[in-house]
């Protein structure tokens, strides 16, 4: 279970938490809502453990592994797309890469003390191995790759990209030759590969075309994973999460449904605190009436300062907030 209790963050002047709480429960499938600003990437950093809470505690068990697709292009070039996307995989991705070095030193000895590019990426070749010792150490990482379902990586790696939309030959080809929005792919498909316990996923269907989101929407829902997910497409959204996190001005509100489940008892809630805000405001203002009229009444000295102290004391009904959405064009030029 991934759960916030009672955290506060902000950046200088910007306050994003303020003694926020929820949980994330194990195979929960859950979107993330919240205007431009609210917090969203900084709450899929805290869980991810790259930054840290200002207050309050951040609960993410040390055993989940944690799969994070994000709006960022990894550096990409000088490997086919199907092993760029292989070495995401996490254990399985990094024994692939290691077995391939050890394959190219056993048919290049010469190359075994290793070249300035090669030391510069630690690689295998500036270890100085001898032939014995990278034969050796062949057979166990094959012995682990294949133990854990190794030789199955590369059908299932091929799937996945075949499902975001690759052809065979961009597979086989240079992923630094691919656009922005491709390689977006290429690090999507990463992240799918991994087997995570948890899966956050920022606006998974940019870049995407329809066959492509529905192919994805297949496989979130075929995995055990617990999902955490931003996106502005909110029929995707509504097929796949059966929980939303809302981020609401420094709090975190939780609401156990789809997305259409939340926006509806969202209109709820705001009207019911609509009419209890109007509720209150005319009692305030009746109370405010009786005590102006009575201050100079000697008689009534009494209950104007017991309404006085009352009024003090009452804890006021905040109205709902409403955001404004500020419509604009830029002219042609």
């Amino acid at each position: 279970m991934i759960s916030f209790a009672n955290v506060s963050k902000q950046y200088g002047k910007q306050v994003l938490f303020v003694e926020a709480s929820f949980q994330l429960n194990p195979g929960e499938k859950a979107g993330l809502v919240g205007p431009n600003g609210a917090g969203k990437s900084t709450l899929f950093r805290m869980i991810a453990g790259e930054e840290d809470c200002d207050d309050g505690v951040v609960n993410v068990p040390k055993k989940l592994s944690i799969g994070y697709f994000r709006q960022e292009v990894d550096e990409m070039r000088g490997r086919p797309v199907l092993d760029e996307a292989i070495a995401g995989s996490g254990r399985l991705g990094d024994l692939h890469h290691e077995l391939i070095e050890l394959e190219h030193l056993m048919c290049h000895p010469e190359q075994s003390e290793g070249t300035p590019e090669q030391e510069r990426r630690g690689s295998l070749a500036a270890l100085g191995m001898t032939p014995e010792q990278i034969l050796a150490r062949y057979g166990e990482v094959q012995e682990e790759y294949q133990h854990n379902g190794g030789y199955e990586l590369e059908a299932r790696a091929r799937e996945v990209l075949h499902g975001l939309g690759f052809s065979d030959d961009q597979i086989d080809g240079d992923a630094g030759a691919l656009s922005g929005g491709w390689k977006m792919r290429v690090s999507m498909a990463k992240v799918l590969l991994g087997n995570f316990d948890v899966l956050l996923l920022d606006e998974p269907t940019n870049h995407l075309d329809i066959e492509s989101i529905v192919w994805l929407e297949r496989f979130l829902k075929s995995i055990p994973a617990t999902i955490l997910m931003t996106s502005h497409d909110r029929d995707f959204m509504n097929r796949i999460v059966t929980k939303i996190i809302e981020i609401d001005d420094g709090d975190i509100l939780t609401y156990s449904g789809d997305y259409d489940f939340y926006v509806r008892e969202r209109e709820l809630r705001d009207a019911n605190q609509e009419a209890a805000y109007a509720r209150q405001q005319a009692k305030l203002a009746k109370e405010q009436r009786f005590i102006e009229r009575f201050t100079a009444h000697a008689a009534k000295a009494a209950q104007v300062q017991s309404r006085i102290k009352m009024l003090e004391k009452q804890e006021r009904v905040e109205p709902p907030k409403k955001r404004k959405l500020i419509k604009f064009d830029f002219r042609s030029p």
